[in-house]
């Protein structure tokens, strides 16, 4: 779920090819690249792999049925997910109160909370912080000295204001509907 921008490099860390003027940076080993700079650009403008994994994970317990305990191997197989990831984020959701862990035989993690209500936003920024598409949006002490004779502004304005919306709008019991949906059509 890589929100991906001209000169931003996608999840495979591939550098985007793009028209027009890029910034340079510092790439890997210190080496110069074309293109904004992996770190930068991720703090600002990506959904990143683990937010992605916390909805996966979420989404994965809100389709069992009869909320057990599920082992942590099991949702990294059947998701997709290392499962190195997988107890990582169930700790960070389960210090927020959405899911609860248990050690031992018969344990793994399960729901502590209605899971179709949460919001993808809601999820998003719990794991990552606030999304912004560029860092004009994000933080209103740092102004750019450009923002009052600025074209782009506004137009950054409406955009994050639609993602934010399509965010919030889609909930996991949407994702599960969605899901089951793909499922049936492919008959699985």
């Amino acid at each position: 779920m890589i929100i991906e921008a001209k000169g931003v490099f996608p999840s495979d860390g591939r550098a985007r090819r793009s028209i027009g003027r890029t910034l340079t940076g510092k790439g890997a080993g210190g080496r110069l690249t074309r293109g904004i700079r992996r770190d930068e650009a991720a703090e600002h403008v990506a959904i990143t792999k683990k937010a992605e994994y916390a909805i996966t994970i979420l989404l994965d317990l809100a389709c069992q049925p009869d909320n057990e305990f599920i082992p942590c191997r099991e949702i990294a197989e059947r998701q997709g997910i290392p499962s190195t990831f997988v107890p990582q984020i169930v700790s960070i959701l389960s210090r927020i109160g959405w899911v609860e862990g248990m050690r031992g035989p018969g344990g793994g993690v399960r729901s502590s909370v209605d899971l179709g209500d949460l919001t993808v936003r809601e999820i998003i920024e719990t794991v990552d912080g606030p999304i912004s598409i560029t860092r004009c949006l994000l933080d209103d002490d740092i102004l750019c000295s450009n923002r009052p004779h600025c074209p782009l502004h506004n137009v950054w304005v409406r955009a994050q204001d639609a993602m934010l919306e399509v965010l919030e709008k889609t909930t996991i019991r949407d994702l599960v509907g969605i899901k089951q949906e793909l499922l049936a059509g492919t008959g699985a």
